[in-house]
């Protein structure tokens, strides 16, 4: 997942940043409202996370600014303290959760990855797809109550797209949200990390849930569709729908 962290840390014992990074998570930060809404609008993020200080105004405008711009994505607000009046406005502002006090990062985390799931419509603490069972709290994958043992990259994109179930990533887009912009090898490696899941799910019994849209990239379905699948082409280009007709498995 990829998450975009506003805002300056609390002290320099604040090291959340690290934790989320420790989760498996790529994260984009700034403390710049211009350059934060730029960053939404490029990038395809499962979630914004902000530090909100009691002189709150930056977040309040940041906040409104990306629920205006159609920002659909969970926006989480956490601060060591906020007056009542402050709490009231940033959550009038359009966030999703505000986290006021001193909870575990583990907690923290729980609650952003939580709202992630339920906004990409899943109830449970793992992500199904067909016997495939993914669970983001323990970053294992399972079919049924076997463990299939993957890298972290590889866990990553399963993660992904299962999270996008349904909807056809090209190697560009999951390429990002690998590597973040930083350091990126040829997006041909998504191919060599697909075969690798793909065997490793078919020697676990699992069922092939692996899609390959010739020419686009691929995604995880239930069953293999048939005509209309949702299609994001690029980095922070939004999911739209158009019709094809050439999806198979590899």
């Amino acid at each position: 997942m990829r998450l975009l962290i506003f805002g300056k840390t609390f002290d320099r014992h604040d090291s959340l940043n690290s934790f989320i990074k420790s989760k498996l998570a790529v994260i984009d930060e700034t403390a710049d409202v211009d350059e934060a809404v730029d960053l939404s609008h490029h990038y395809e993020y499962e979630a914004v996370v902000m530090r909100v200080f009691d002189t709150y105004r930056i977040e309040f405008d940041l906040i409104r600014r990306l629920r205006k711009s159609g920002f659909r994505a969970p926006i989480v607000a956490v601060a060591n303290t906020l007056a009542e009046s402050a709490r009231l406005h940033i959550l009038e502002a359009g966030v999703d959760d505000l986290i006021v006090g001193a909870p575990s990062y583990e907690e923290t985390f729980l609650r952003i990855q939580n709202h992630i799931r339920r906004n990409r419509g899943f109830q449970d603490s793992s992500l199904s797809v067909g016997n495939i069972e993914v669970n983001m709290n323990a970053k294992k994958v399972f079919v049924g109550a076997r463990e299939v043992a993957v890298t972290k990259k590889e866990y990553q994109i399963i993660e992904l797209l299962a999270l996008r179930k349904g909807c056809v990533l090209s190697k560009e887009a999951i390429l990002d949200h690998l590597y973040g912009g930083l350091d990126e090898p040829n997006a041909k490696i998504i191919d060599v990390f697909i075969c690798k899941i793909r065997k490793k799910l078919l020697a676990a019994d699992g069922q092939d849930v692996l899609v390959t849209n010739w020419g686009r990239g691929y995604m995880m379905a239930d069953q293999r569709p048939q005509n209309m699948v949702q299609t994001v082409t690029a980095p922070g280009i939004q999911a739209r729908i158009k019709t094809t007709a050439s999806l198979a498995v590899a």
